[in-house]
């Protein structure tokens, strides 16, 4: 798995950013369950000589219409709720 690949192999090396009202706030009850890469079909490059990878905006300096070189990464948390 990876968030983009180079060379016929795969990278991940994504960061996940948190905004400040995430962390201003005691979130102590929230916990880190568990992260991913979004990447479903119709952000794949379906055919040529970069089937598979990210379809991209740009490829060899030209816009082709993609998304990003890059699938986006996310993180679930979960809140503990007391009964």
């Amino acid at each position: 798995l990876g968030t983009l690949a180079h060379r016929d192999r795969w990278h991940l090396f994504d960061q996940i950013f948190f905004t400040a009202e995430l962390l201003d706030e005691n979130k102590s009850s929230y916990r880190y369950w568990k992260a991913g890469i979004f990447n479903k079909h119709y952000l794949i490059t379906p055919s040529g000589p970069y089937k598979g990878y990210p379809l991209r905006s740009y490829t060899n300096g030209r816009y082709s219409g993609g998304y990003s070189d890059h699938f986006p990464v996310y993180i679930y948390l979960v809140k503990q709720v007391n009964p």
